[in-house]
């Protein structure tokens, strides 16, 4: 058995739950590491690296919220000049907060009935589900009870809190057409039926790099909390709690194999489980959410006090709901106007003529992590520079960007049609901005997260690959572009992909090479790319080509020249 880690360590010596959080206890303006990883797990914030400065992120299960929450967390922001974000996980957070403050703020939270625990490392996060789970026509499971349930059963109780291996992402979802991409989660239960009844199927394992896979299991909505319990047992007592870079149930799918972990399931579970049913929730590309009457608040997960404060008023005065979603927004709805089952048809003449001006197809979102700004860990300033990039390329065809500002992908790059992460590198001259580029996210039926396309493409030319990505897509023909990856971009390898797009960008593809491409064939495209005038004639191995043909379209010596 592996040592455990420093971590493991610590809980051994003291457990989370046990910690006292006071103006005595910490030393607010020089926590220890100890401080900073107990005061985590009730969602209090610190980097050695920016110790002046601290984060409250607050626990919204389903992004469920009231106006007298919103109302407190909008006057305490403006009142202490607070920055606050929306989250991936449907949370807020509270940024630039000083150490002197951070403990009577976090007082009031919890006297205003906010709270933030468990929100933060070896927790069950905020539990995900659809922003429309109680009111959209095509929800079969109503969610939030189950929710409801598990909140009570798991937050705030002395035996979950910090004493999981790693941090656990959980979404339920009792719609056919959810609102966003859910499956990078640890725990998924996707909308599933079998022998005529409605339930989840269990997916297990994913993460920002990776999707869940099928457990095999079904269950009805009344069984969904035993179940819960039982995946959450189970990584309780057999997951690593080594190296901390392999301690996600992934690492314990990777280690034992999802059978040996149905087995243990079961066991913890207490009975036998059923065999997983007909998947019934289908991907979020098909969602058509942006056609009802949804008014969306938040600049790229940022927004400020008084748009909070004017968005509760306008609740209060018309009657209207709220919900923090994983888009990034606050959203604010009517759900008389939601639940009407004539927007089901999506037929514009039984559509209200108040939303006859939204357009019939969506355009594609944006998920940017927090950046530089808030976070030391990126090398991009990423709310701000998603306004620098070219996106409106990619977003106006309905294509969907992740934008991290490093590998942790925050901004969810591998769950994404096209995914980036910003860095800086050397490559092509001078160190300059670069992106790293992922491409190709599916969804139901098979999911699968977006594969790497270039390790870095300078700035300054990224333009032109969003271009060339989108033109194809366009010339595809397929209306989305998760069908265009699934039915094209999927059948190649990586290596393909990037001669494919390097060739591209130098206007040397021919329309043999774009009838083999979109026809996918491999191999027949290979060999055709050989003949283009840029390809390399020397014998060279492929990654070989790719290097000569990077450095051809963006060393920085060779451009100025031209």
């Amino acid at each position: 058995m592996r040592k455990p880690n420093k971590i493991e360590r610590l809980k051994a010596e003291l457990s989370p739950a046990e910690f006292r959080i006071g103006s005595e206890s910490v030393d607010w303006g020089h926590p220890t590491e100890a401080d900073r990883f107990y005061l985590k797990n009730f969602g209090l914030y610190n980097s050695k690296l920016r110790p002046d400065t601290w984060m409250i992120r607050l626990r919204f299960d389903g992004g469920i919220l009231k106006t007298g929450q919103l109302e407190t967390v909008a006057r305490i922001a403006e009142r202490e000049n607070l920055r606050v974000l929306l989250t991936a996980r449907s949370q807020m957070e509270l940024h630039d907060l000083k150490p002197g403050r951070v403990y009577p703020l976090w007082q009031e939270l919890r006297a205003a009935g906010l709270t933030s625990t468990q929100v933060l490392t070896d927790n069950l996060r905020g539990i995900l589900l659809d922003p429309l789970d109680q009111y959209a026509p095509d929800r079969q499971i109503e969610c939030t009870p189950i929710m409801e349930r598990l909140h009570r059963r798991f937050v705030g109780n002395p035996q979950w809190i910090g004493t999981l291996p790693r941090k656990f992402n959980a979404a339920i979802i009792g719609r056919e057409t959810p609102s966003f991409n859910p499956w990078g989660q640890d725990l998924l239960m996707a909308l599933a039926q079998k022998e005529g009844v409605w339930g989840f199927n269990l997916y297990l394992g994913g993460k920002n790099s990776e999707t869940a896979k099928n457990a095999d299991i079904f269950c009805t909505p009344e069984e969904a909390e035993t179940l819960f319990e039982a995946v959450l047992v189970t990584y309780r007592k057999y997951g690593p709690r080594g190296s901390r870079a392999k301690t996600r149930l992934y690492h314990l799918i990777e280690n034992a194999g999802m059978e040996q972990l149905r087995t243990r399931i079961e066991e913890a579970y207490g009975r036998k489980l059923q065999s997983a049913g007909e998947l019934r929730m289908r991907s979020s590309t098909e969602n058509m959410d942006h056609l009802l009457p949804i008014q969306r608040l938040g600049r790229h997960g940022e927004i400020d006090a008084e748009t909070l404060l004017q968005a509760a008023q306008k609740v209060r005065n018309r009657n209207l709901t709220l919900r923090l979603t994983p888009h990034q927004e606050l959203w604010l709805f009517n759900p008389k106007k939601i639940q009407n089952p004539r927007h089901s048809t999506l037929n514009t003449q039984n559509l209200p003529s108040s939303i006859l001006h939204l357009p019939s197809a969506p355009k594609g979102s944006v998920t940017a992590c927090a950046g530089a700004r808030y976070c030391p860990l990126s090398l991009w300033e990423i709310k701000n520079d998603t306004e620098r990039l070219p996106l409106s390329i990619l977003t106006e065809k309905g294509i969907s960007v992740g934008f991290s500002g490093c590998l942790k992908g925050c901004g969810r790059h591998h769950h994404s049609d096209l995914g980036l992460v910003g860095l800086r590198s050397n490559a092509f001259g001078p160190t300059e901005r670069a992106l790293r580029i992922f491409l190709g996210a599916l969804q139901a039926p098979d999911p699968a997260p977006a594969r790497l396309l270039f390790y870095a493409v300078p700035e300054r030319a990224i333009a032109r690959l969003f271009e060339v990505i989108a033109e194809d897509f366009d010339h595809s023909g397929y209306p989305k572009f998760e069908d265009f990856s699934r039915h094209v971009l999927s059948r190649y390898s990586e290596e393909t992909l990037m001669l494919w797009y390097l060739l591209r960008q130098l206007d040397e593809t021919t329309e043999v090479t774009g009838k083999l491409f979109f026809a996918g064939e491999e191999k027949a495209l290979r060999e055709a790319l050989k003949t283009l005038p840029s390809y390399p004639k020397e014998r060279l191995g492929t990654q070989e080509v790719i290097s000569a043909l990077s450095h051809q379209l963006w060393d920085k010596t060779v451009r100025s020249e031209e």
